[in-house]
């Protein structure tokens, strides 16, 4: 009798094994990655021709920190004449202490990310991206940029970090926002 219903265990074992495995396949794609959470945008500017010369400007969120200090927003460029900075933008969680750096999330998802630059008000800069992500063929990301000045003028630089996971194609339009900063840029 032991035997019988050590064998019956079995095959009932079996049986539900193989009921189990015969479900119907399904795809089932990945979920999409959501919109990064962050608090602060940063720009760093080095001059090419001067390393001394080097601004450093950011916004940040504060309804979204608790009892953020009066100043934490420095949104001011003052940048040189005539001149070329390489510009990196970093992306930051000051909720957490210490800040979180976004800025590797959004390189690691770098072909759903594309940031993009518009200046305003007569500021005299064009921002060239220099770096590319891994799509075919490969498209700009915008971490890493050139800023090129011209003559002495004021205006905003806006920055934008748009999200566009299997929309992205080097074009701003598709997706959505994770960040829209302005900055305030003098020319000197």
């Amino acid at each position: 009798m032991k035997k019988f219903m050590g064998l019956l265990a079995v095959a009932t074992s079996i049986t539900l094994l193989f009921h189990a495995c015969s479900k119907d396949e399904k795809t089932v794609s990945p979920p999409l990655p959501g919109n990064e959470f962050l608090t602060t945008v940063r720009v760093v500017l080095t001059n090419t021709s001067d390393p001394s010369d080097v601004q450093v400007a950011s916004v940040t969120d504060s309804t979204l920190i608790a009892n953020p200090p009066d100043s934490i927003s420095h949104p001011a460029l003052n940048l040189k004449a005539n001149s070329t900075y390489t510009m990196s933008v970093l992306f930051l969680d000051e909720t957490k202490k210490p800040a979180g750096n976004v800025t590797d999330d959004i390189y690691d998802r770098r072909n759903y990310h594309l940031i993009c630059f518009d200046i305003s008000g007569g500021a005299n800069l064009t921002v060239t991206r220099t770096d590319l992500d891994t799509n075919n063929p490969p498209l700009p990301i915008g971490l890493q940029d050139k800023v090129t000045t011209g003559a002495a003028s004021k205006g905003t630089f806006n920055l934008q970090l748009r999200h566009q996971p299997n929309a992205k194609n080097g074009d701003c339009a598709p997706g959505s926002s994770d960040a829209d900063v302005d900055f305030n840029v003098t020319i000197k």
